[in-house]
């Protein structure tokens, strides 16, 4: 019997994380039989399954970098009806799963996505921690934009491949597939009980490096000087937003300018790549 839908996770050096991802997907209220989950290795060198993975989990090796260019291979070689799309680092809720598919019931052709909730591990920096509560991973404000995370979203594989598959970007090809979507007409749903849960970063030069993996994906169309104007101008807009959800004025400001030398950062690396000075970087 065909499996209902297929899991697929990407995984880049980040294998311990993903022994916690696979626990929570253990835990999921649908029976196990009905779903598959398709990891894809992403590294270089293929390497042996765990011990200890669910029955319903395999692994495949897709060398071509980047975590689009392994969602792509993972997708071809799932089987489910749906596609649910997590990462390595993510924990989804056990109902995750059963409601999403209970939700595709009822609205036939949509994209499928919901909260992802920033939790903090123990040694992770308070600040690092802060930033990502409130300034990363905002998929109601990604949902006015008609796109969502990959970190948690699903859909029909019919929906998909008319779709299309990602732009293997090291980083913003799931903005970029939901652009696609949304031209093609097709609606994004969000649900509160489509949660999955995500670890904040440890460390301020984490977001750092974020911004810079993202600057080697950012289209050749925006032009160099615009994006680096942008990027010079301070997000009061986001100081406003902190403050609105009540995050003192201290964190408030300190967050602002954890933000405006983040996006500082990521113009100067833009700049680089255009220039040929430094490559893309991967993760």
């Amino acid at each position: 019997m065909s499996v209902s839908i297929s899991v697929i996770i990407p995984v880049y050096r980040d294998w311990e994380r993903l022994a916690l991802c696979l626990e929570a997907l253990r835990r999921q209220t649908l029976a196990p039989d009905r779903f598959e989950i398709v990891v894809a290795n992403n590294e270089p060198e293929p390497r042996p399954r765990m011990a200890g993975w669910p029955a319903n989990a395999r692994l495949i090796h897709e060398p071509r970098p980047g975590s689009y260019a392994a969602r792509n291979a993972a997708v071809a070689a799932s089987g489910g009806r749906y596609l649910a799309f997590t990462d390595s680092d993510c924990q989804p809720e056990p109902q995750w799963l059963e409601r999403g598919l209970a939700l595709f019931e009822e609205h036939e052709g949509v994209r499928l996505t919901g909260p992802v909730e920033i939790f903090r591990e123990r040694g992770a920096g308070y600040y690092a921690y802060l930033h990502d509560l409130h300034l990363d991973f905002l998929q109601r404000e990604y949902i006015a934009l008609g796109a969502c995370a990959t970190a948690n979203l699903m859909v029909a594989r019919s929906v998909f491949d008319r779709v299309g598959r990602f732009e293997e970007y090291y980083s913003g090809g799931d903005f970029a597939w939901n652009k696609q979507a949304q031209a093609a007409g097709v609606p994004i749903l969000y649900d509160a009980s489509i949660c999955v849960r995500h670890p904040a970063r440890r460390r301020i030069s984490e977001i750092f490096r974020k911004r810079r993996r993202t600057a080697g994906s950012i289209r050749r169309e925006i032009p160099t000087h615009r994006f680096v104007l942008e990027r010079l101008k301070p997000p009061l807009r986001r100081l406003i937003m902190l403050r609105q959800r009540r995050v003192g004025w201290k964190d408030a400001i300190v967050l602002f300018l954890i933000l405006w030398a983040a996006r500082l950062v990521q113009a100067q690396e833009l700049s680089l790549v255009r220039l040929g000075i430094k490559k893309p970087l991967r993760s």
